[in-house]
């Protein structure tokens, strides 16, 4: 990496964790700052990997969601109500991360926007060989798309319409009769 490389890859460091202090409303977040999976500490983010434009997307959209999450999620509240079943686990895990970046997005446009240019980013990458049927998608990878679609207005492509056509009048029988009430709360 030459010296200009390092000076704006230093310059990006800087201007992501600004984001993340005003987003967090935590003015002592570092150059330590990245989103732990297992909780609200935060970890160096290599900014070496950063490539591309899909990797700056990538990067901007997780600053955002490890902000987001600092802001607005409860590790209390979180393993209080966390499930027992591993899959239900998943899920609640899902709905959570959806909660609070969809309460950022209404926040801050920008949130928003860099949010879903990294869905749409990541929805464009999907690829599966052959769908025939409920048990080629699994039921995660599912669910993160109905919410998308739901509470984040994300516009599915074809393929990932077919991965959510198998799901989604099971998501719908029991969240439909909610979902005004989850998107106003």
């Amino acid at each position: 990496m030459n010296n200009k490389d390092g000076n704006i890859k230093e310059k990006l460091k800087q201007a992501l964790i600004s984001t993340a202090r005003a987003i967090s409303d935590d003015f002592r977040i570092n150059h330590d700052f990245k989103e732990n999976k297992n909780s609200k500490k935060f970890d160096f983010l290599d900014l070496e990997t950063l490539n591309s434009k899909k990797d700056f997307i990538k990067a901007r959209a997780d600053y955002d969601s490890a902000a987001l999450k600092k802001k607005f999620s409860s590790s209390k509240i979180y393993k209080d109500n966390l499930p027992n079943n591993s899959s239900c686990k998943s899920l609640y895990s899902i709905a959570e991360k959806i909660r609070y970046e969809t309460l950022g997005g209404k926040m801050l446009v920008g949130i928003k926007k860099n949010l879903e240019e990294n869905y749409y980013q990541i929805l464009n990458q999907k690829r599966k060989d052959q769908l025939k049927n409920k048990d080629d998608v699994p039921v995660a990878e599912a669910f993160e798309l109905y919410m998308l679609k739901k509470f984040h207005n994300i516009k599915l492509n074809s393929l990932t319409n077919k991965m959510l056509s198998f799901w989604e009048k099971d998501f719908d029988k029991s969240i439909n009769d909610h979902i005004e009430y989850l998107k106003e709360n």
